[in-house]
């Protein structure tokens, strides 16, 4: 049912159109928070190695409208739906936007996100287990990682 009001989580992995330099990310992530606060989404994004994993999470109707805005803006292809489910509680309550630019993060730092991050951001990695990529933006949030700088 399409309108239904309940609390939906949806991620997703898209592909950059173009490399993403800092000032872009940073564009992006100040346009996702605005328009998230307005909405009340809230959620996680991860760039990596020109790809995005994002999860969203807010009220049924804004979740879709706001995907179906990712899958029209020109900076995204190959939006693809990794999963999506009616959940009893937000994963990122207060995050307007989390966000992380993966390739910043030394590799030393990444041992509580593995065996995830060894894994690449491309559909046919987590179609198969798309809970996994949930799990992975999870550990993100209870590692308390609200933004990793650009």
């Amino acid at each position: 049912m399409t309108d239904d009001p309940g609390l939906l989580c949806l991620v997703y992995i898209s592909r950059a159109v173009r490399p993403m330099g800092d000032g872009d990310l940073l564009d992006l992530l100040r346009q996702c928070r605005a328009n998230n606060i307005a909405t009340g989404v809230s959620g996680l994004l991860l760039y990596r190695d020109g790809r995005f994993m994002q999860a969203l999470e807010g009220p049924r109707p804004a979740v879709m409208d706001l995907y179906a805005r990712v899958m029209r803006d020109p900076r995204h292809a190959d939006v693809t739906t990794l999963i999506k489910f009616k959940a009893q509680d937000r994963a990122f309550d207060g995050w307007s936007m989390g966000f992380a630019n993966v390739d910043r993060i030394p590799e030393a730092d990444r041992p509580g996100y593995s065996p995830f991050l060894e894994q690449d951001f491309s559909p046919s990695t987590w179609l198969a287990a798309p809970h996994q990529a949930f799990r992975l933006l999870q550990s993100f949030r209870e590692a308390g990682l609200e933004l990793v700088e650009v």
